[in-house]
C-alpha cells in the first residue's frame, strides 16, 4: 500500500495548475463596487480553482501566468480572493488591456515560480505624476495590490482619485522571462524621465527665449508691437487744407504748410493691439546702477564754498578803501 500512495504523491507533485477561463473586468464583478480591485495586479479566481491548487504541490505565494494563446501576449499577477462564478476569471482593466482581451475573452491560467526582485525601473506616462510629493510612499502603498511586476506591462496606479500609469521598463534578477515577485522583498525603484518630459521642457524653454525682452533697450516695447506702424496706419494726420473766417470768408497761405511725420511726432491714435498687450506710452528709464549713484553723491559734495566771515572781512576792507577799487583775494573753501 505504501508504495501506490507514494506514487500517487509524486504523480500529484508533477501536476500543475493550467485552466482556461472566460476573462472579464473586475468592474463587472457582481456584488458592491470596488474600485480599488482595478488598480493592482491580483486577479479574482472561482471557488474551485482553490480547491485544485490545495490539492497541488505548489509554493506560496500562489502566482500565476496569463496568456493570450491567439496573439502571444502574457502577463503576471497573484491572486486575491476566489468568488467569482465558475469559468470565470476577472482582472484589472489594464492588464486586460496588455493581453489584448475582450470581456469574455479565453485566456489561459498557469501557476508559476516566480524569483524575488531587487529592482525596477519605471516610467510615468505623464509628467504629471511629478505632482505628487512623495513618491517613495505612493509607491509603497501601491505596490502593495500587486505580487509580480513584468518587464513591458504598463501598470495603473490609484493615488488622489487621480489614475497614474507606469511602464516597466527592467527588472532585476532576469529570468529570461523579465518577471518578478514584489511579495515581502526589499525593491530599489529607479524612474525614467516621464513620456514627453523633455519635449515639454524644450518648448517651455523656447516660449520663455523668444519673450525674453532685453532690459537695457528703449523703446522696447514700442518696437516689439511696432508703434510707429500702428500710429500711420491709425491717424491721417495731415496739415494740408483750407480754413475760414468766421464771417465766412477763405483765407489764403502764404506757404504751404507741410505734412507732419506722425512717425515723429508721436500723434495719439487708436492702436490696434493683440489681445492681452497693453501699452502706456511711458518712456523707459534704465536703472541705475551703484557706480552711478556713488558719483551722483561725489558730484554733491563737490564743488566752491564760502565763508560768512569772510565776506564780512570783504565788507570792511571795501569801506576803508578810498575810491578806487581794489582786488580781492580769493575765497578759500572753508572746512
Amino acid at each position: 500500500m505504501f508504495p501506490q500512495f507514494q506514487n500517487a504523491f509524486a504523480s500529484n507533485a508533477n501536476l500543475t495548475f493550467d485552466t482556461y477561463y472566460r476573462c472579464y473586468p473586475t468592474a463587472m464583478l457582481p456584488g458592491e463596487e470596488r474600485p480599488n480591485l482595478n488598480y493592482g495586479g491580483k486577479v479574482i479566481l472561482p471557488p474551485s480553482a482553490l480547491e485544485k491548487l490545495s490539492r497541488l504541490n505548489i509554493s506560496y505565494p500562489m502566482l500565476f501566468e496569463f496568456q493570450n494563446k491567439q496573439t502571444g501576449q502574457r502577463t503576471h499577477g497573484g491572486v486575491l480572493e476566489f468568488i467569482a462564478d465558475e469559468g470565470r476569471v476577472y482582472l484589472p482593466h489594464w492588464m486586460m488591456s496588455t493581453l489584448g482581451v475582450q470581456p469574455g475573452d479565453l485566456i489561459r491560467v498557469i501557476n508559476t515560480d516566480i524569483q524575488q526582485g531587487s529592482f525596477v525601473k519605471l516610467q510615468p506616462q505623464s509628467s504629471n505624476f511629478l505632482d505628487i510629493t512623495n513618491h517613495r510612499a505612493v509607491l509603497e502603498s501601491a505596490l502593495r495590490d500587486f505580487s509580480t511586476l513584468t518587464q513591458g506591462d504598463v501598470i495603473e496606479i490609484l493615488y488622489n482619485d487621480q489614475v497614474y500609469k507606469l511602464a516597466v521598463l527592467e527588472v532585476k534578477p532576469e529570468d529570461g522571462r523579465g518577471v518578478i515577485s514584489v511579495v515581502e522583498t526589499d525593491l530599489v525603484v529607479d524612474f525614467a524621465p516621464p513620456v514627453g518630459y523633455e519635449q515639454e521642457m524644450q518648448r517651455k524653454q523656447q516660449e520663455m527665449a523668444k519673450s525674453k525682452v532685453p532690459p537695457s533697450v528703449e523703446g522696447t516695447m514700442a518696437k516689439r508691437i511696432h508703434y510707429d506702424e500702428l500710429v500711420a496706419k491709425g491717424s491721417s494726420l495731415s496739415a494740408h487744407g483750407s480754413g475760414s473766417k468766421l464771417n465766412g470768408k477763405g483765407t489764403k497761405s502764404k506757404s504751404p504748410v507741410a505734412k507732419i511725420d506722425v512717425t515723429k511726432q508721436r500723434a495719439p491714435a487708436a492702436l490696434d493691439l493683440p489681445l492681452g498687450v497693453y501699452f502706456f506710452g511711458y518712456p523707459y528709464v534704465p536703472p541705475k546702477n551703484q557706480a552711478d549713484e556713488a558719483d551722483e553723491d561725489s558730484n554733491r559734495f563737490s564743488g566752491a564754498g564760502s565763508s560768512l566771515r569772510t565776506a564780512r572781512k570783504h565788507k570792511k576792507n571795501s569801506k576803508r578803501s578810498s575810491g578806487a577799487g581794489s582786488s580781492v583775494n580769493p575765497i578759500s573753501v572753508s572746512d
